[in-house]
């Protein structure tokens, strides 16, 4: 079996990996009769000359491999017929803005195996990003706050080398007394808590902040107060 792995081409860039340098290594070591080429790229958050170190194989031309692996979708221009592709497409809900990529990976006899369609045994999704979308964004959100009052200034995310760095600096902020509401319960959520906690804010049950919290600041409405839980 060989394996390219795709350079990211959508915009804005991607500068994510299906592989790291040092996975590669693993796969290969792991599976003798396996061979892994990555395309060139200049976006991504590990060098060409990183892959190189690690005896990984560069080229431009990846017409020689069975299955390419990226994250995004791919141009239409650049689809190589017959081979099977695993990627992101975002079109299993019909996205319009990808309708041509579906139709041209039907006509050149592409298999596409979505990530967001791979599922185990009880149904649930085994690849997504929610946690580090939740990440992510309160790391956004928490910088954007930052600038708006003039009070830090955080590194921009894409500018981190990964998520340890995400969590040191957004450690490093002290936020004013504030009241944050998250609402949700799944991946990004999670995520969204998990930087939170690095803000060290005391965390709250719904219940405590609409029978004790929100009643005592006075914003919550007398009339509103009997759909309260408990009341």
């Amino acid at each position: 079996m060989k394996i390219g792995i795709l350079k990211e081409e959508k915009t804005p860039v991607e500068k994510r990996v299906p592989f790291t340098p040092l996975q590669c290594s693993e796969l290969l070591r792991t599976y003798p009769g396996l061979e892994i080429i990555v395309q060139r790229s200049k976006d991504r958050c590990y060098t060409n000359e990183e892959y190189a170190s690690f005896g990984i194989p560069l080229s431009d031309d990846l017409s020689s491999c069975g299955i390419l692996m990226g994250l995004k979708e791919v141009p239409v221009s650049n689809l190589i017929a017959g081979k099977k592709y695993f990627i992101f497409s975002h079109t299993a809900k019909k996205q319009e803005r990808n309708r041509e990529m579906l139709k041209a990976i039907l006509a050149s006899n592409i298999e596409l195996v979505d990530y967001e369609c791979l599922t185990d045994t009880n149904n649930s999704r085994v690849i997504g990003f929610g946690r580090y979308a939740g990440i992510i964004g309160t790391y956004n959100g928490v910088r954007g706050y930052g600038m708006r009052y003039n009070l830090f200034d955080l590194k921009p995310v894409y500018k981190c080398r990964d998520k340890e760095e995400v969590l040191e600096e957004i450690g490093r902020v002290r936020l004013p007394n504030i009241k944050i509401l998250l609402t949700g319960g799944g991946r990004v959520a999670n995520g969204a808590t998990e930087a939170l906690g690095m803000l060290k804010i005391r965390k709250v049950t719904p219940y405590e902040f609409f029978k004790l919290l929100l009643p005592r600041s006075g914003l919550l409405p007398t009339a509103l107060q009997r759909f309260i839980p408990g009341n």
